[in-house]
């Protein structure tokens, strides 16, 4: 049984735990047989060191935290005090922090361990990393969180966390066929993660199950009362196409479409529907709103080390400092003007439902495919999670992704939950 404990969710694990039958050494070797096997083809981690891993072993105290020895990936702009944070860029390749992340320290505190740093693109922007889609490694995992998403889509380990500015959580997470939440703006800390856009940037989760979001939620937040949520047997489900639907692939609409006629067919509200302005507009917003934000956060790097950064990183910077405020401004009005009328849709739904991606996972490793599908919601701040939901043409995976309101992540985790259940009896 050792031999696959590396391949169960977190809910799995903490099941066996509960019932005194997880040994967390044969877990962590689990893993580590894992890494060891596929890593030279996947490339999940920019620092992996099972030695550090045993030292955190070694200092786990009595069996009482709830995380107690359940090893988890930490995207590699998220500084952790003894492994070093390079924001995949040559710049820090030899930066080691002085402490933990305030995210890295509360999941130690809870009897994490820090398996090892995954792979980020330049400053979570768009260079692509050197990680593979594990499912078929001709086709890029996403981005920017790739090696996260690689590494618990390979069962490297359980969960891992991740960022998003645009899409940087749902696609790579749908891209590699696991679940993928992409917090509230503000739902957690961010004090130790590497910035890019100082009103957009959220913390994430990858896990190979939607109930392993609760757990983590509990381990992190308490349990908060608003995780709760009245039994519902029928959904009132909006369903966004967005002003980009013909942007995704034909098979991957049409997908969608027969999970709409499923959800009528038992008993389902499914409403074809339109949130906020202009969904055009919103993505525009969305890209000048990081750019702007961006050219000020990484202006120590553009102003000092400029030769050594990518010319994409570059661009951003130039183009966002030549954005004046007036229009920085004016995106950033309308991004929360779209979010009150999410929150009024949301009165008259129990999620919003909309396109993960454009379809599967593009045959290349040379860019990290289109956010489009994603950009809208992260400009607003709201909370979205993927979930997988089958193959395309070429079997890689698909994703549908939920958008809930802002700081209502716990009933958004619960609906996903449910979701995820409702999925796999019909599968």
């Amino acid at each position: 049984m050792s031999a696959d404990l590396n391949t169960l969710s977190l809910a799995d694990l903490m099941r066996l735990k509960a019932k005194g039958r997880l040994d967390i050494h044969e877990l962590v070797a689990a893993c580590d047989r894992r890494v060891r096997a596929r890593e030279s083809e996947v490339r999940a981690f920019e620092h992996y060191d099972f030695a550090a891993v045993e030292n955190q072993i070694k200092a786990l105290g009595p069996d009482i935290l709830p995380l107690h020895g359940i090893p988890f990936g930490v995207k590699d702009i998220i500084d952790t005090r003894d492994m070093p944070t390079t924001w995949g860029s040559a710049i820090y390749a030899d930066h080691y922090p002085a402490r933990d992340a305030g995210i890295v320290a509360t999941l130690r505190s809870a009897g994490g361990i820090v398996f090892g740093k995954t792979v980020s693109t330049e400053f979570a922007f768009l260079d692509p990393g050197k990680t593979r889609n594990p499912i078929n490694l001709k086709h890029t995992p996403g981005g920017s969180s790739q090696g996260s998403a690689a590494s618990v889509a390979d069962a490297m380990v359980p969960f891992a966390l991740g960022t998003q500015t645009a899409a940087s959580v749902i696609r790579p997470a749908a891209f590699c066929g696991v679940v993928g939440y992409k917090a509230s703006v503000g739902e957690f800390d961010l004090g130790g993660v590497g910035n890019l856009s100082q009103t957009m940037d959220s913390l994430g989760f990858f896990t190979r199950d939607a109930e392993d979001l609760v757990i983590l939620r509990q381990a992190l937040l308490g349990s908060p009362s608003d995780d709760a949520i009245p039994e519902r047997k029928k959904w009132k489900i909006g369903f966004v196409k967005t002003a980009h639907w013909q942007q995704a692939d034909k098979a991957y609409r049409e997908l969608i479409e027969k999970m709409g006629e499923a959800f009528a067919t038992d008993g389902h509200e499914w409403r074809v529907m339109t949130v906020g302005p202009d969904s055009t507009d919103l993505a525009d917003a969305q890209v000048t709103v990081m750019a702007y934000e961006a050219a000020r956060a990484r202006m120590p790097e553009y102003r000092d080390r400029a030769a050594e950064l990518s010319p994409n990183i570059k661009a951003l910077i130039e183009q966002g400092l030549s954005i004046p405020l007036s229009r920085y401004q004016s995106a950033r009005r309308l991004a929360l003007k779209a979010r009150e009328e999410l929150k009024r849709a949301l009165l008259e739904h129990d999620f919003l439902m909309t396109p993960s991606t454009t379809g599967e996972a593009p045959a290349t490793l040379e860019q990290t495919g289109d956010p489009i599908f994603s950009r809208m919601w992260t400009v607003m701040g709201a909370p979205a999670i993927t979930l997988p939901v089958g193959r395309g043409p070429a079997g890689l995976p698909l994703g549908i992704q939920l958008i809930g309101a802002v700081g209502e992540d716990g009933v958004l985790v619960q609906h996903a939950v449910e979701l995820q259940e409702y999925l796999r009896s019909r599968a």
